[in-house]
């Protein structure tokens, strides 16, 4: 259904390949987001069509050295919100001060850099990192510009607030501040977005019963 709007999809795993694969979605619409990745996940996706991946380290760039003329990248930026139920740029992400030195790095492996990207983590209980983020990024893009690099992508990842156990701030009003600092991007920045969470989590709830607990190093299990 959501390939017949004409939604596009982020893919983290050759099975979410497989998956949008079968569904008939055209690669072009699809990006691979997972930013560590074996060389087969990188050729298994770009045989299916997706030739935009994301990355965010020395290593991980040096892996599409021998992909470089088929595949660009997003390189993720690490922002972290405080409040976030699940931080996920605890784990991904490279330092907002050592993403000029990387994109700079993948120019010298001949290795194409579209964009910038960052998750500011799911959950979160206002859009106040969302706007830090873009902001960051938008002056990374004039920085990297100014070293010939044509950023023009940048990818503000999902997570947006739904209402599990208590009330959050209805989308528009949680997006407000957002659409002003994009506002504020290069007017030929292409923007998107990876709101997974907003459109399915409504859909099911999952119950679970605790048989036993433990106390391991302090902490209760």
């Amino acid at each position: 259904e959501l390939a017949a709007l004409g939604g596009c999809f982020d893919l983290a795993t050759t099975g979410e390949v497989r998956l949008v694969e079968r569904a008939g979605v055209p690669a072009g619409r699809c990006i691979h987001t997972h930013p560590i990745k074996r060389e087969r996940d990188i050729s298994e996706a770009l045989d299916y069509g997706v030739t935009t991946f994301v990355a965010d380290n020395a290593d991980e760039i040096a892996k599409f050295v021998p992909f470089r003329d088929r595949a660009r990248l997003l390189l993720r930026v690490s922002f972290r919100a405080p409040g976030a139920v699940s931080d996920l740029s605890k784990k991904f992400g490279c330092r907002p001060e050592d993403a000029l030195a990387l994109l700079l790095h993948a120019r010298r492996l001949g290795v194409g850099v579209a964009g910038l990207s960052f998750h500011v983590g799911s959950q979160v209980p206002s859009p106040d990192m969302h706007v830090a983020a873009i902001q960051a990024c938008a002056g990374l893009i004039v920085a990297a510009r100014a070293q010939g690099l044509p950023l023009g992508v940048l990818d503000i990842g999902g997570g947006f607030a739904v209402p599990y156990l208590r009330p959050v701030p209805p989308i528009d009003v949680f997006c407000g501040p957002i659409r002003a600092a994009l506002a504020t991007l290069p007017g030929d920045v292409r923007v998107i977005a990876e709101p997974g969470r907003f459109i399915v989590a409504p859909a099911g709830i999952a119950v679970t019963s605790v048989m036993g607990r433990a106390e391991r190093n302090g902490r209760m299990w």
